[in-house]
């Protein structure tokens, strides 16, 4: 019953996101940041709080800077001489989905692309002839579109590009380079420097901490957690998937860990893996301290034939 309970307040909620997209707005302008509304040509300067919609374009000039943010909790910072454009943001309802396609005409932007754990996200960054796309992840990008290339670093996630015939993936802590018309080779898929990780770690947190935190908070107070240790919230069938229970608050020691994944079957402990087939599945993990607190969290598992991750 409690499981019933708990999958009908998630179609809720589904159903509720499903009514509209994201709005974006720029939430930060430093310097000189202009905004192009869609059927315009001119330029003219933007001011915090504005909507950047269909069609519109941003550019951050020389010494300048500017912060976009999704109301679904994804954002984009965009760097000096950097320009982009925004193709549209829209929602699958079927696939539980929200799209998000972007356009950098030039220079570079750090992007964390996330969206609520019971919703899925596809984040979808053109340049030029190439096209990169992630699930959820926080990456760099900087696209030169004199040279035709771009170079695309991973913080957490996995970013994919098709190339030819070929689907590069670039995942945590590595980096990529694509020239149009050049050879992969070992060089162009690599570890990220340190210099780069040290100043992606910095945006992240300047930007209010990673998607993926490893501790939520001391012991004492209300018992509260969450599911973590889960790379990609989608992938393809069959689709195994490790979660790990975070918790804090109460006691600090848990007397139990359960787990169900909305098809039928269920584990117990703080670590599991479950193998999925083809569909949506809401995972619910509960726990209890030796005190008798208890709390729940869940996440969503979309399980595709091809999701192109």
């Amino acid at each position: 019953m409690k499981t019933t309970t708990a999958i009908l307040l998630m179609l809720c909620s589904f159903l509720a996101w499903a009514q509209e997209e994201s709005s974006i707005r720029v939430t930060q302008a430093d310097g000189t940041v202009e905004i192009r509304k869609s059927g315009t040509q001119a330029w003219k300067p933007v001011k915090e709080g504005d909507l950047f919609e269909r069609g519109d374009g941003l550019a951050a000039r020389d010494k300048s800077a500017a912060l976009l943010m999704w109301s679904n909790g994804s954002m984009a910072r965009l760097y000096p001489n950097t320009e982009v454009g925004l193709a549209g943001v829209g929602f699958d309802l079927e696939k539980k989905m929200e799209k998000t396609v972007f356009d950098l005409q030039k220079g570079r932007v750090f992007v964390k692309a996330q969206v609520p754990e019971h919703l899925f996200c596809e984040f979808k960054l053109r340049m030029g002839t190439f096209e990169l796309r992630t699930q959820s992840a926080e990456f760099a990008t900087a696209y030169d579109p004199d040279k035709k290339s771009f170079t695309a670093w991973s913080l957490h996630g996995r970013l994919v590009s098709d190339y030819g015939t070929a689907r590069v993936r670039i995942d945590d802590g590595r980096q990529g380079t694509l020239t149009e018309g050049a050879k992969l080779t070992t060089d162009d898929l690599k570890p990220m420097d340190d210099k780069v990780l040290q100043s992606l770690t910095k945006a992240s947190k300047d930007m209010g901490g990673s998607l993926r935190e490893a501790e939520l908070a001391a012991p004492g107070g209300k018992l509260i957690t969450k599911i973590g240790g889960v790379a990609n919230r989608r992938g393809n069938a069959p689709y195994k998937v490790s979660f790990k229970a975070l918790t804090a608050g109460g006691s600090g020691k848990i007397k139990s860990f359960a787990w169900e994944f909305g098809d039928g079957s269920s584990a117990s402990g703080r670590e599991v893996e479950h193998t999925f087939t083809q569909g949506l599945y809401v995972v619910i993990l509960r726990v209890e301290d030796e005190n008798g607190q208890k709390a729940t969290g869940q996440t969503g598992i979309s399980v595709e034939a091809d999701c192109g991750c």
